[in-house]
């Protein structure tokens, strides 16, 4: 009699295999909620993180290559180094500051606060106004198109704990708008006058390397510094209340193309072979600050009679 020959073992059935794939479907959603549960609170920190010191680039108590600085009694800005509280002391040599004395030092001295349409300024508080809710809900859209405009206080270097109360030293402006590629979001501060520019920053673009993204290079940003916001006319005149205000980028240099005229303070040099980028810029300062005319113009009337 012969052997029976060993039947074949069947493979998985069908059923197997769908429960099998949806299992591990599930599994790896599942990892991958809690990976992205986990990372968002460092993402978060890098983001805020990253506002912060551009923030701070734009109101230059801090430089792109990472550390503070501030104003000597000649009034040139030196290296500064973290000192506990949110202030700042001078320092023979760049001393780079960690994650937590940035952010403490932002904490500190910039305070949110809002504009309303008559150009008075007063807190989230007193507005009635949630600010976490506020500060997601029209960042994509522009904080200058609300009824109440988003601004941030620049406070002085701390000497005491009451810093909060002390006058502001200038105020930075939220500034959006469209590059070449994309929407393009920055920071432009002024000086209490209402007129002049302390600095600007464009933290977050995605133009082209080399070129339009040069916006966001310490090189053309230092063109800002000292420049004004609101066009004289041809005899240098300023009258706030109708004047064009923004500041314009030109094609070329300002130096060449501007020679002579009032307007040289109110516009720079362009970026070679980023002309779209470069009105993309004009275009969002002139939206953005024609909308904080009233409070420029307070502020600036405020700072005559003083």
């Amino acid at each position: 009699m012969s052997e029976q020959q060993p039947q074949p073992k069947s493979g998985p059935s069908d059923l197997q295999i769908i429960g099998f794939v949806v299992i591990l479907s599930l599994v790896c959603a599942i990892i991958l909620a809690v990976m992205a549960s986990a990372l968002k609170v460092p993402q978060e920190t890098a983001q805020e993180l990253d506002r912060s010191q551009q923030m701070m680039i734009a109101a230059r108590v801090f430089t792109h290559e990472g550390y503070f600085q501030i104003k000597n009694d000649k009034g040139e800005y030196v290296p500064a180094k973290y000192a506990g509280n949110g202030k700042l002391a001078a320092s023979e040599e760049k001393v780079y500051p960690t994650r937590q004395e940035i952010l403490d030092v932002y904490q500190h001295r910039f305070i949110p606060a809002l504009v309303d349409n008559k150009g008075n300024i007063e807190t989230f508080k007193e507005a009635g106004v949630d600010q976490e809710k506020y500060l997601e809900d029209y960042k994509k859209s522009g904080y200058y198109k609300q009824p109440e405009k988003l601004i941030y206080k620049i406070l002085p270097n701390p000497v005491n704990e009451k810093n909060e109360d002390a006058a502001p030293i200038g105020y930075v402006i939220p500034v959006n708008g469209f590059g070449l590629w994309d929407a393009i979001y920055g920071y432009l501060a002024v000086e209490t006058d209402g007129a002049t520019v302390i600095g600007i920053s464009w933290y977050e673009q995605k133009e082209t390397p080399g070129l339009g993204a040069n916006i966001a290079e310490e090189g053309w940003q230092k063109n800002f510094y000292g420049k004004k916001i609101f066009q004289p006319d041809s005899q240098g005149k300023i009258n706030l209340e109708s004047a064009p205000v923004g500041i314009t980028v030109v094609k070329g240099e300002v130096k060449t193309v501007l020679a002579g005229s009032p307007k040289e303070n109110v516009a720079v040099d362009g970026m070679p072979g980023a002309t779209l980028t470069g009105n993309g810029v004009t275009d969002a300062y002139r939206d953005v600050l024609s909308a904080y005319r009233p409070f420029f113009i307070k502020i600036h009337n405020k700072t005559e009679t003083q």
